[in-house]
């Protein structure tokens, strides 16, 4: 039987961040962890605070309407991890 790895979460990695910049975390980030989507593949809705990064960003960018700037968003998003710069 394969064993499932947990994933770290957005509110897992928010609070973290909290932690390292000493500030509490602002009340607009907390409302966007608590809005909901539909999951296809999980067929129901989930929180974006549970969602792993990866899907995180996956459905951020995938729903950007505009090709450039979903182009853009891409290339600033794996600079932004490649240069380790934030």
């Amino acid at each position: 039987m394969k064993k499932k790895r947990k994933k770290m979460t957005l509110d897992q990695i928010i609070k973290i961040q909290a932690i390292i910049d000493k500030r509490s975390v602002r009340s607009d980030t907390l409302e966007l962890l608590n809005e909901k989507r539909y999951s296809k593949s999980k067929e129901c809705m989930i929180r974006y605070g549970d969602m792993h990064i990866d899907h995180f960003i996956r459905v951020f960018v995938n729903n950007i309407d505009d090709s450039q700037i979903r182009e853009y968003v891409k290339k600033v998003i794996v600079g932004v991890f490649k240069n380790g710069t934030h």
